[in-house]
């Protein structure tokens, strides 16, 4: 039986995400043909072809692509499980990764920090704010604990536990003043140049929402301005331009944005709706910290009267 080995994984995705044999050999300190040696091997005695060579560089075979996702995954509980042994060793801090998208990230996570401290003085909150797509990516590879997000329309992955918390809806925003400020249908908007939020590292991964709003109506492409990482970059791309958003409502409320930006009031409001949950992998249990701030965020969402039991119900 062939053992796989960690640092066969660890030098299938270096050279995957330097994008080449050289470049990875280097940034890991290695001989470039101990690398080949290493993957060539790891190829041969699974009988399998993870990486092709092109005129370009490298590409991913299909069941590379596949093979990479699982050996994201193993490699970072492989480094959690370190980290486990280290602090039983010296006790570290202790921290709870949460992912957000940008309406609960306004909305309910800044609600229950200040308990959350109350009750875990040393444990911190890693928020990291993208779409939803790439929160589940995170969340499948073990890179977040949990995400709170707007849940896509689409069926997820049977990998995942997903528990509706409320229902909301975005708002087409855009500055004040915009010329396009009084149109009353998505189809006016189909020239305007968008501006979403995600990671500027991954094109096309974080533009589903607006995907989803042009392909309800048949207006083709969306055009993209820009992605911004942070949704307050994404606001002060908004006010110094005519570009335009998909963005949560309760943004419009907001202390820092209140009065600068307004509504488009499009008819087609039901299509902007959607639901919010938490999100985390059906196979990983999280740590008491964790478990706890899942527990605050619910409770939030139910005394707030935020929470969805109908959505609840059907989970």
């Amino acid at each position: 039986m062939n053992v796989m080995r960690l640092q066969q994984l660890r030098d299938l995705l270096a050279v995957v995400s330097h994008g080449g044999y050289r470049a990875a050999a280097r940034a890991l300190d290695v001989s470039q043909a101990g690398l080949t040696k290493s993957l060539a091997k790891l190829e041969e005695e699974h009988d399998i072809v993870l990486i092709e060579r092109t005129s370009q560089g490298i590409a991913l075979t299909a069941e590379g692509e596949e093979f990479v996702t699982y050996a994201r995954a193993v490699l970072h509980e492989a480094d959690r499980a370190e980290a486990w042994l280290n602090r039983a060793r010296r006790p570290a801090p202790k921290q709870v990764k949460v992912g957000a998208s940008v309406e609960p990230s306004l909305r309910l996570v800044p609600a229950v920090l200040k308990d959350f401290r109350n009750a875990f003085p040393k444990t911190t909150i890693h928020l990291t704010q993208r779409s939803s797509n790439e929160l589940v990516a995170a969340v499948l590879d073990n890179r977040l604990d949990f995400a709170v997000m707007r849940l896509p329309q689409d069926a997820m992955s049977d990998d995942l536990q997903v528990q509706p918390l409320y229902s909301t809806s975005a708002a087409i925003v855009a500055r004040r003043g915009h010329p396009l400020s009084d149109a009353t249908s998505v189809s006016e908007l189909v020239d305007s140049h968008w501006i979403v939020v995600g990671d500027p590292s991954r094109p096309g991964h974080q533009d589903e929402s607006i995907q989803e709003l042009f392909l309800q109506h048949r207006l083709g492409r969306p055009r993209f301005a820009a992605v911004s990482d942070s949704v307050f970059g994404a606001i002060s791309m908004l006010l110094e331009s005519d570009c335009v958003a998909r963005l949560p409502a309760q943004l419009l409320r907001h202390p820092l944005t209140a009065g600068n930006l307004i509504e488009i009031p499009v008819r087609e409001q039901s299509n902007l709706a959607y639901q919010v949950g938490i999100v985390s992998k059906a196979t990983r249990r999280l740590s008491p910290e964790g478990a706890q701030l899942v527990a605050m965020l619910r409770s939030y969402a139910r005394l707030t009267g935020v929470l969805d039991l109908d959505a609840v119900s059907r989970a």
